[in-house]
């Protein structure tokens, strides 16, 4: 079920989604180092060659996703601003190779400064893992304009 902000208030305390698993391949682990200036070359170090084996995917790739996951799968509309976040914890490396899914939480939600202030938990699992890799408790903020 998608919901949208104006559901939210009869939403805290309770999981707004559980995404399909998606891939992570090495690619993406490439794409991400490129987009953040982890380039050999960048560190001033001689190129390794790329490769495509199993490799440890970054921490914050898996945060960042967490984007893509949430626009995915809720109705929320354009006006959310990444407002930071109060706690993440990597709790193990993540492979790629292997799939992932976010499940978000509705932690809380306020009126704050013209807009809503929203704070969800993120779960990022490993399919055919039985704990969580990364746990993010996530800020967005809607301006008035989009506020419930």
């Amino acid at each position: 079920m998608t919901h949208s902000l104006a559901d939210f208030p009869g939403l805290v305390g309770k999981e707004l989604f559980r995404s399909d698993w998606v891939p992570l391949e090495s690619a993406d682990e490439e794409a991400f180092r490129d987009a953040t200036f982890l380039r050999e070359e960048f560190l001033g170090r001689p190129t390794s060659g790329g490769g495509s084996g199993e490799r440890s995917v970054s921490g914050f790739l898996m945060l960042s996703m967490l984007v893509a996951f949430h626009k995915r799968e809720l109705d929320l509309g354009s006006g959310g601003l990444n407002y930071g976040v109060d706690k993440v914890r990597f709790l193990r490396p993540v492979r790629t190779g292997h799939r992932v899914r976010v499940r978000a939480i509705l932690l809380d939600l306020r009126r704050k400064d013209g807009g809503t202030r929203v704070l969800t938990r993120n779960e990022l699992e490993v399919e055919g893992d039985g704990s969580p890799a990364m746990i993010a408790d996530w800020i967005t903020f809607f301006p008035h304009d989009d506020a419930p």
